[in-house]
């Protein structure tokens, strides 16, 4: 990886301190949410290199950053999604965008997503993998944590949606690279179109990411239960939820579950 070359090392003989100076050097002017999202990049390269043993441990299971401090995000509103739809089906992406909305897949999940993961009798949707890129990195991994492992049962927009790209499959992925159907289409790629696409119809702009949001915005507007969202979502806990939603939950209820987390 090309953020290595500073270490001027080899892989095997990289420490913690290696890599802290790394961060503090490379990433200290980013917010502490990217440099959380860089170390836990970096440490899918690690993981697999461990798992395929080029190294004899992972570094980053060492590795600790501050806790991340969440803020009100800039996210669409349920009347302006239904102010926008009717434009963003123009966008490239749009079947993608949609189901990442009514599924809150994260983005490299929704461009991993293969067709045998995707069950039309139990209109039930398996996330296994996810599509990372990290420096000169790319490819399929394991999702982020063991709890990104999970089950979404679709809506009916994304039932419709998925058979009608299945009439039309050409690829093992829900989602090919146009240019090599062998591979998904990139993530960095629906990002930037994605961008592109707001900036030029003069949209509220928010992330690709942020559709995962929205989709966990709504469905707390709708009193959804907490656990039952925090398993949709992939997170590792109830209180993760919790803190990164504080924008719609009541205070009284996330000190209640930071309360009771600490009994299990």
């Amino acid at each position: 990886m090309k953020n290595f070359k500073s270490i001027n090392k080899d892989i095997k003989q990289i420490q913690t301190n290696d890599i802290y100076n790394l961060i503090n050097s490379k990433i200290s002017l980013r917010k502490n949410i990217s440099r959380h999202k860089t170390v836990e990049f970096l440490k899918y390269i690690f993981t697999y290199a461990k798992k395929n043993n080029i190294v004899s441990y992972n570094v980053f299971d060492e590795i600790k950053l501050p806790k991340i401090i969440y803020t009100t995000r800039n996210i669409w509103s349920e009347q302006e999604i239904n102010k926008y739809l009717p434009l963003l089906k123009k966008f490239k992406y749009y079947d993608m965008m949609y189901l990442v909305l009514e599924t809150g897949l994260r983005k490299g999940e929704v461009c991993a997503l293969t067709w045998d993961c995707v069950d039309f009798e139990q209109n039930i949707l398996t996330v296994d993998k996810s599509y990372i890129i990290c420096g000169d990195f790319s490819g399929i991994t394991l999702p982020k944590t063991t709890s990104s492992v999970r089950q979404i049962v679709l809506l009916d927009k994304s039932i419709e949606i998925l058979k009608q790209l299945y009439k039309n499959k050409i690829s093992k992925y829900v989602f090919p690279n146009p240019n090599n159907i062998n591979i998904p289409v990139n993530p960095n790629v629906v990002s930037a179109n994605f961008k592109r696409f707001l900036r030029r119809h003069n949209i509220k702009k928010i992330r690709f990411h942020d559709l995962r949001h929205i989709h966990a915005t709504l469905l707390l507007n709708k009193n959804i239960n907490y656990k039952i969202l925090s398993k949709r979502l992939g997170h590792s806990n109830v209180s993760f939820t919790l803190q990164t939603y504080t924008h719609v939950i009541p205070e009284h209820e996330i000190q209640l579950f930071k309360n009771l987390s600490r009994i299990f």
